[in-house]
């Protein structure tokens, strides 16, 4: 027979599920920072910075790099990522409400990372595109920055709605969770993948609109 829970428990649960994700947050930045002390300490890091300090002071320039033109640097950069979009599920993304991407995201974190990948490096690819327009336009209007920057947006917000989601998913892990906790865990992973659907959605309709293409065919 069904019982209703005790009034208040998903507020504690909520609670609860806050305090943990606060705890594991806290100690995963103790070691980063531990490991990153460490790091600044060695004498790899030191040899790297000797090194970037001679490269400030001397610059090995050749005699042709002030008329050398990036222009197909540029374009290899773009290449590549026109390529990496490509690959994406747009069509898919292309729906606000993607119901069957939520089923993958629900499944075990490896299977949910696999599907993020792709959309990390097309994140990564547009930064290294918007940079290379930046070089290449020097001194001029760019009528793509708007564009690029909203499309970047986009993706920032992926990529924190899916590390969120694998947070709530990783704590939910957590052995001997109450069940209120695990509930509470459970609602914020699912928000946070639809999170990840709408920015995919958002990426989408600046993508294809902005460049003269029909969003979700």
């Amino acid at each position: 027979m069904y019982k209703r829970p005790a009034r208040g428990t998903p507020a504690v649960g909520a609670a609860k599920a806050g305090a943990l994700l606060e705890r594991r947050l806290t100690l995963a930045r103790t070691r980063a920072h531990s490991t990153a002390l460490q790091a600044l300490g060695s004498s790899r890091f030191h040899a790297v910075a000797d090194k970037v300090a001679l490269l400030a002071g001397d610059v090995p320039l050749t005699a042709d790099a002030a008329t050398t033109d990036l222009r197909p640097l540029a374009a290899a950069a773009e290449d590549r990522l026109t390529a990496a979009v490509a690959a994406l599920p747009l069509v898919t993304a292309g729906h606000p409400y993607n119901a069957e991407a939520l089923v993958h995201g629900l499944a075990p974190e490896p299977a949910a990372q696999q599907q993020d990948a792709p959309w990390h490096q097309v994140r990564l690819l547009l930064r290294l595109h918007r940079y290379a327009r930046e070089v290449v336009h020097t001194g001029t209007d760019d009528p793509a920055e708007a564009r690029l920057r909203r499309a970047e947006e986009a993706l920032d917000r992926h990529r924190d709605a899916a590390e969120a989601a694998a947070a709530a998913a990783q704590a939910a892990r957590t052995p001997r969770i109450a069940p209120a906790t695990a509930y509470a865990l459970g609602v914020l992973h699912a928000d946070q993948r639809h999170e990840v659907e709408a920015a995919r959605y958002a990426f989408q309709r600046c993508w294809l609109r902005d460049r003269g293409e029909r969003p979700g065919t």
